[in-house]
């Protein structure tokens, strides 16, 4: 399934969007939603849909929804792709999602389409005969994450015709509302997936996968604060190619997920400035020179995959983050707020030890590929965030859980003793000073210095932020202490951070 544009002459796509109600809100930006897709579905450059081979259904009724998607399911031997833009309503008692339509009432749910009924139809046979191989569902309404799972879910499917590969993706999470940002000509996750159809993606193969999509998605929406999508998919659902990449690089194919490495986390793709084996080079102008040995050189994140639970996993990062990744972080212009200088003399942030030892955007000769180390908890995510939108996944600071389980690598009893034992710890027992990452050997998950060398910045339950590990001139005895710093923006010589992502 992967590798090859789903074939527009043997899918079909429908189109729904309601932007006007009597008893709900108006969307107006809905409108404008459904008119630019489908001429992006038809642009040749896109997709090439023919106009015969996409319904829009504008201000429909709840009969004329279901006749028109169960017509186009049975057209549709390749692809079947249905887009929804409006209110979404949850059921009292059932909590299932409902898309509302032009006369639905908040507080009957009954009056709009419960989800359930497409996704039925989408997956049933249609008029006798087997169902599209590839099914593609987009949801921009509140609520929407409460369809996640439905196409996942296929136990209860005739054998022989389940389908191949069912991709979901939604504006919101299951408790989380959409946003039509006033005055903006789209809703919000529809505005930046239109976005990325038209311009396309810049360091991104020639073909968009719908989990790269994703990535992008959720990094732009990241980027400005605002709802993030899910995604739910089935059999490799994700390498579904739906559209071309109008930025996409000549001759190459679709986004794989990468075989490992020290590459960006997997199915990440840096943007093609990026795409060599340093970080970006600093866009301010002048900088002072800097001659660095190539063990210096800055690189992105390596995050490894932990299991917190038999079907949820996290990716953590192999390493802290060092010294010259964050400087390519500083180097960006819109970091500069964030340099030594700037940062203290703000006072916001950050407190007077921030960066000690820094001059400028130079850090300790020699020290590129230590961990870096006096930086505040809204350095760390702000460094975070940042490196996330420019690998394309959404990255964090890891929950002091998340941060416990990689540790424990699965292990029973005193695996910490172990560790030591096995002189994987930079400890006052052992080197006792700043080591470059990777110096000691990783623990069984492959993961290094989560013990000793720098405390890990990490987030409780609350999200506030607490240190965890020990560090280089910690004692044996309280590698496994959870501390909390004085303030947030406490800087510690001996603190540094690493980064996560959901999987």
């Amino acid at each position: 399934m992967a590798g090859a544009l789903s074939d527009p002459s043997r899918s079909r796509a429908v189109l729904i969007g309601t932007d006007a109600y009597t008893e709900l809100d108006d969307i107006p930006a809905v409108a404008n939603n459904i008119g630019r897709l489908r001429e992006l579905l038809g642009d040749p450059a896109v997709w090439g849909l023919a106009d015969e081979r996409c319904s829009v259904l504008r201000q429909p009724s709840r009969q004329t929804v279901l006749d028109t998607v169960f017509d186009a399911a049975a057209e549709a031997t390749d692809t079947m792709v249905l887009y929804y833009a409006g209110h979404g309503l949850v059921h009292p008692q059932s909590g299932e999602l409902h898309l509302a339509l032009p006369g639905s009432h908040p507080d009957r749910p009954h009056t709009a389409l419960r989800y359930e009924e497409l996704r039925s139809i989408l997956l049933s046979p249609a008029g006798g005969r087997p169902s599209a191989r590839r099914k593609v569902v987009v949801l921009d309404c509140c609520w929407s994450g409460r369809a996640l799972g439905g196409l996942m879910h296929g136990g209860d499917l005739v054998p022989g015709v389940a389908v191949e590969g069912a991709f979901v993706l939604t504006a919101t999470a299951a408790t989380r509302q959409a946003l039509a940002p006033p005055g903006e000509t789209y809703t919000a996750f529809t505005g930046e997936l239109i976005r990325l159809l038209d311009a396309g993606v810049p360091g991104r193969p020639a073909l968009l996968s719908m989990s790269a999509l994703f990535e992008e998605l959720t990094a732009a929406l990241v980027a400005k604060s605002r709802p993030l999508p899910q995604q739910s998919n089935r059999n490799s659902a994700g390498q579904i190619c739906l559209f071309r990449n109008r930025a996409g690089e000549a001759g190459a194919g679709t986004d794989a997920p990468s075989a490992g490495g020290g590459g960006p986390p997997e199915g990440a793709v840096p943007r093609a400035a990026e795409r060599h084996a340093g970080a970006p080079a600093c866009r301010t102008a002048p900088l002072p020179p800097v001659e660095l040995p190539d063990e210096e050189a800055p690189s992105w994140p390596e995050l490894a995959t932990v299991a917190l639970t038999e079907t949820t996993t996290v990716r953590l990062g192999r390493y802290p983050v060092t010294h010259a990744q964050f400087r390519a972080f500083l180097c960006d212009p819109d970091n500069a707020h964030w340099r030594p200088e700037a940062a203290r003399a703000a006072g916001t942030h950050v407190d007077d030890n921030y960066l000690r030892g820094w001059h400028g955007l130079d850090f300790p000769v020699g020290r590129g590929g230590h961990p870096v180390v006096a930086v505040s908890f809204p350095a760390a995510r702000a460094y975070a965030a940042w490196a996330g939108r420019r690998l394309g996944v959404a990255l964090r600071l890891p929950t002091v859980t998340e941060w416990a389980l990689a540790a424990r690598a699965g292990r029973t009893g005193e695996w910490w003793r172990e560790d030591i034992a096995a002189g994987r710890v930079n400890f006052r027992g052992s080197h006792a000073a700043l080591a470059t990452v990777g110096e000691f050997p990783p623990n069984p998950y492959n993961i290094g210095d989560l013990l000793g060398n720098v405390w890990d910045i990490c987030v409780d339950d609350t999200g506030a932020p607490v240190l965890r590990g020990g560090a280089y001139d910690t004692p044996a005895a309280r590698l496994r202490e959870e501390l909390s710093p004085r303030s947030p923006v406490e800087c510690r010589g001996n603190v540094g951070f690493r980064c996560a992502g959901d999987r």
